[in-house]
């Protein structure tokens, strides 16, 4: 089993309070109204959060602030078209999708249809350098 990092368990179950609260504030509301036994209100809570442990090793790592940059989700890497020419800014497509751009290379250029690598991300602009050969 991987390691588990405390302060991502952390964030995990801060985030699964406000959930439990409110699960537990709607049970007891349905408990004044419907006949539920109070065996079966905490069955109800034990479940909810044996779900939120059950959950935790699918979803834990969505929870670490470190874990899109490392991982494949990250366009780090990645081939792109052109789409706009990149003087030095732009826009380039990566899988399919449409991102600002800006070529680290500014003696350089890249014009619409050719090919560049992505080597960084600087909020939500790619920086990229071009393919051409030299």
């Amino acid at each position: 089993m991987k390691h588990i990092k405390k302060s991502v368990l952390f964030r995990y179950a801060l985030f699964q309070i406000p959930n439990l609260i409110l699960f537990i504030i709607v049970l007891l509301v349905l408990k004044r109204f419907i006949e539920i036994p109070d065996v079966a209100v905490w069955v109800f809570i034990g479940c909810w959060v044996a779900k939120d442990v059950l959950l935790y090793p699918l979803l834990g790592r969505f929870y670490d602030p470190n874990f899109q940059k490392n991982r494949f989700f990250s366009p780090v890497g990645k081939v792109g078209i052109v789409k706009e020419a990149l003087g030095p800014k732009g826009k380039v497509q990566v899988r399919g999708e449409l991102w600002q751009a800006e070529i680290l290379d500014r003696t350089h250029s890249a014009d619409v249809g050719e090919t560049v690598r992505v080597r960084g991300v600087n909020g939500l602009t790619l920086l990229v350098e071009s393919k051409k050969p030299e």
